[in-house]
């Protein structure tokens, strides 16, 4: 896994947005996506929060941040921000009456 740096991402970020990659979601649990570059050729990313770090992972041959890292990542943080909603509504459901 790779600890996600804002230095390292702006770089691959560039690189995606030059190739105009596709990207599929495998898992929004798993935090896992295809990401598809120009020449049809797939590769699986995989992303995880330890301890407040940032990590992520490609089945690529690049032993550094790569472009499908930072492709994939817009698409993570999206599918991410649109579960908080719903994790808020169960809370919420759970603990109607609760007063502090």
């Amino acid at each position: 896994m790779l600890k996600l740096e804002s230095n390292k991402m702006a770089r691959a970020i560039e690189r995606a947005k030059a190739e105009h990659l596709k990207v599929r979601v495998i898992s929004v649990d798993n935090r896992t996506y295809a990401v598809t570059n120009s020449k049809g050729v797939e590769y699986t990313v995989r992303f995880q929060v330890i301890n407040g770090l940032k990590l992520a992972e490609c089945s690529c041959p690049a032993t550094t941040v790569c472009k499908h890292i930072a492709g994939a990542a817009q698409v993570n943080v999206m599918c991410q921000s649109m579960r908080e909603p719903a994790r808020m509504k169960d809370f919420i459901s759970r603990n109607v009456g609760w007063m502090i």
